[in-house]
């Protein structure tokens, strides 16, 4: 089951006094948020208002919203980090799956003792859970390394572009093993340090060998950077969500294109879609600077959608360069 962080939001209610408060969540958080805010309303005599918009990760706060809306304080839901606020009025709020891991960390011995050593990583709300996890695989007999987190990290925690705890102890590794369900993550990881990367499903208890998924997803990625390669016209995207606006990035891919003699626009987007870039009938293909997972297994495009690291890619290709390495680095974006 998962539950949220209640005593944090009702103890910096009680100290602050707000007037309003904000809430944002991930979508499949968002009735549990909602029902929550409803509950402070009532408990506290304060005006809630949740943020209903997708959110993806922690580059998706509200401060800006929040500033809009004359709240007091923006209580972001969910994506548990080292820091507790961002902005001037976003708070972080942690979410904990109490899900047991006991039985597929069982099962899990019989993949992980073919390996000298193990990589551990895993997602915000199973973070309480790895120094457990180490301890009963070292106990089995299997040596076990996390990565050391940095600046919003904590230690062993991926996020969807940043897998810098990986990255830093692949060469000492001989294999992952992530804790969790997100396929993506997962897969992530394979593709960021190179390694055998297996996904420890507690709620089927099953050990996936998410390798194949992540070289299927490579292949598609690289097709895409071949096709971006005759496209005349080239869309840059800015995201206007506070934590994906990289202009300077936007600026150095439109300059790079300009160099290989391509026409460039810069498009401005809250929300990247198949749907909103359809519209825009004149562009062959974009670059998003916004999420990588827009471009890496998430929805489907009509045109090719590249991420900053195929971006860079590309323009290796076009220096005559070959395609390189994509996805083998710690941050992708």
């Amino acid at each position: 089951m998962i539950w949220i962080d209640e005593n944090k939001i009702v103890s910096e209610i009680e100290k602050r006094g707000p007037k309003i408060v904000i809430f944002n969540a991930p979508c499949g958080l968002l009735i549990k948020t909602e029902e929550l805010a409803s509950k402070i309303q009532r408990s506290f005599g304060v005006q809630t208002i949740t943020i209903a918009d997708p959110c993806y990760g922690i580059c998706d706060t509200v401060d800006e919203e929040a500033e809009k809306l004359g709240a007091d304080i923006a209580f972001h839901i969910g994506h548990n980090v080292a820091v507790e606020k961002i902005g001037k009025k976003t708070i972080l709020v942690d979410i904990v799956d109490d899900v047991n891991f006991d039985e597929v960390l069982k099962v899990s011995l019989m993949t992980f003792r073919g390996y000298k050593k193990v990589g551990l990583c895993t997602i915000s709300q199973h973070i309480h859970q790895i120094k457990k996890a180490r301890s009963f695989l070292q106990k089995n007999d299997i040596e076990v390394i996390i990565g050391k987190g940095r600046g919003f990290m904590k230690d062993g925690q991926v996020l969807g572009c940043d897998f810098s705890t990986a990255f830093e102890v692949r060469d000492d590794v001989n294999a992952f093993a992530f804790l969790g369900q997100s396929l993506f993550h997962a897969t992530g990881i394979a593709l960021a340090t190179n390694k055998p990367t297996f996904m420890l499903d507690p709620y089927y208890k099953e050990v996936v060998n998410v390798t194949p998924s992540a070289l299927h997803m490579l292949k598609r990625a690289v097709l895409s950077i071949y096709k971006v390669l005759d496209a005349n016209n080239i869309g840059i995207i800015i995201g206007l969500k506070e934590g994906q606006t990289r202009l300077e990035m936007a600026r150095k891919i439109r300059d790079e294109l300009k160099k290989h003699g391509k026409k460039v626009s810069l498009i401005a987007l809250h929300e990247v879609t198949n749907e909103r870039l359809t519209q825009l009938q004149n562009i062959d293909a974009f670059i998003q600077t916004t999420c990588p997972r827009i471009s890496i297994g998430g929805e489907k495009f009509t045109k090719p959608v590249l991420a900053v690291p195929q971006a860079e890619a590309l323009f290796d290709i076009l220096d005559g360069k070959g395609c390189g390495k994509i996805f083998q680095r710690s941050r992708w974006v």
